[in-house]
C-alpha cells in the first residue's frame, strides 16, 4: 500500500513542479513592467550658442547639442515617456575680456513625460582650456523640444547657453 501511495505523491509533486515552472516561464516571457513595449529612437543635432556671464569674465560659447530621443511606451505607464540623451558636441568659445579659449563638455540623460513641446534647462561644465577641468564653471543650456505626439518622434529643437539662474 505504501508503494502506490508514494508513487501517487511523486506524480503529484512532479505535476506541481511542472505547474510552477510553467508559471515562472510565462512570467519571464511576459517581461517586467519597466521594459519598453515599443522603442523608436530619433536624433537631431542642433546649434547652440550664447554668452555666459560671471566671474572672472563673460564667455561666448557656441557649438552643437546631440539629442537622442527614444519613445518609451508600456502598458503599466499612464502615459508615454521620452528617454533623452543630450550631449555637448564641439562647444568652444572665447572670454570676452581676455580672449582666452574655453571648451564645454558633458552629457545628461532624462526620462520625461511625452508632450507636444518640452522645455528643459540643463547645466554643463565649461572651462578655460589653459586651466583645465578643475577650473570649470557652469553654463545653462536652455532647450526647447518639439514632438509628434502620434509617432513619438522628436521633430525639432532649439537651444541657447546662458548663465545659470540662481534660486530666488
Amino acid at each position: 500500500m505504501h508503494g502506490a501511495w508514494e508513487t501517487g505523491m511523486r506524480i503529484r509533486h512532479r505535476k506541481s513542479a511542472v505547474a510552477v515552472l510553467s508559471f515562472v516561464a510565462a512570467l519571464s516571457l511576459a517581461g517586467s513592467g519597466d521594459a519598453p513595449a515599443a522603442a523608436l529612437a530619433t536624433s537631431v543635432t542642433v546649434p547652440i550658442s550664447g554668452i555666459v556671464d560671471g566671474a572672472p569674465e563673460s564667455v561666448s560659447l557656441s557649438g552643437s547639442l546631440l539629442i537622442v530621443s527614444t519613445l518609451v511606451t508600456d502598458a503599466t505607464l499612464a502615459s508615454p515617456k521620452e528617454r533623452l540623451a543630450i550631449k555637448v558636441v564641439n562647444v568652444s568659445g572665447a572670454g570676452l575680456t581676455s580672449g582666452a579659449s574655453y571648451v564645454a563638455t558633458g552629457e545628461d540623460r532624462l526620462l520625461r513625460q511625452m508632450a507636444l513641446s518640452d522645455h528643459i534647462d540643463l547645466m554643463f561644465p565649461f572651462y578655460k582650456t589653459s586651466d583645465g577641468p578643475r577650473s570649470a564653471r557652469s553654463a545653462m543650456a536652455s532647450i526647447t523640444l518639439k514632438f509628434d505626439l502620434v509617432s513619438g518622434v522628436l521633430t525639432g529643437a532649439t537651444a541657447t547657453f546662458a548663465a545659470p539662474k540662481l534660486p530666488s
